[in-house]
């Protein structure tokens, strides 16, 4: 086979393995935790060795798995905090194992996430923002004609995916989102809602 033949074979996996190596953007790591902006959840990993006084690792897994959990729960207390959300009593009643390893000698390695929908209910319809760029917030403030609202929670995306109906916003020098005054009507609908954001790039 020629190399002309080969080229395109070559520069697909060139692109493999470019995208591989491409980072998360939308992941970002908050005080030990993954926080995924993009899906919504928060993640915190965490193991715990096993007891070697149990007569066998069979006996001695459960154990682990309990001081595992307590671990991932603890690192993600220190999560919600460094949010500011600190006040979400009883939201990780919620969290889910959503993925366990156990080792041969019955220690345990888990992965506890929590959803930012259990962490802030929001109410009405989706609503889609666009801007150039912003640093990720769970909870932003809308603001138009000095009006303003905060929203329930956020998500984003990168603009590639924006959808034709999504509005354009600005951010003001207090970190707020400022609405077009054309879009003023829409005010009442945002206030303890969710939204998801659109964005041309992704802040560090």
């Amino acid at each position: 086979m020629g190399v002309a033949r080969l080229l395109p074979f070559f520069l697909l996996a060139l692109a493999a393995v470019a995208q591989a190596a491409e980072p998360a953007t939308f992941k970002r790591d908050v005080a030990g935790v993954e926080v995924d902006w993009s899906e919504g959840t928060l993640t915190a990993q965490a193991g715990a060795a096993a007891d070697l006084r149990m007569p066998g690792p069979n006996a001695a897994r459960p154990g682990a798995e309990r001081r595992a959990h307590a671990a991932a729960e603890k690192k993600l207390h220190a999560a919600l905090r460094a949010l500011g959300l600190a006040d979400n009593n009883g939201a990780l009643e919620h969290a889910t194992v959503s993925r366990i390893e156990y080792q041969s000698n019955g220690g345990v390695v888990l992965w506890l996430s929590i959803r930012f929908a259990d962490l802030a209910a929001a109410q009405g319809g989706l609503r889609a923002f666009k801007l150039a760029t912003m640093p990720f917030e769970f909870a932003p403030t809308i603001v138009v004609e000095g009006r303003a609202v905060r929203v329930a929670r956020a998500t984003y995306r990168k603009a590639l995916d924006c959808p034709k109906d999504a509005v354009p916003v600005l951010r003001d020098e207090q970190g707020r989102l400022v609405l077009p005054t054309a879009r003023k009507e829409i005010m009442d609908s945002l206030a303890g809602s969710s939204v998801v954001i659109y964005l041309e790039k992704a802040q560090p």
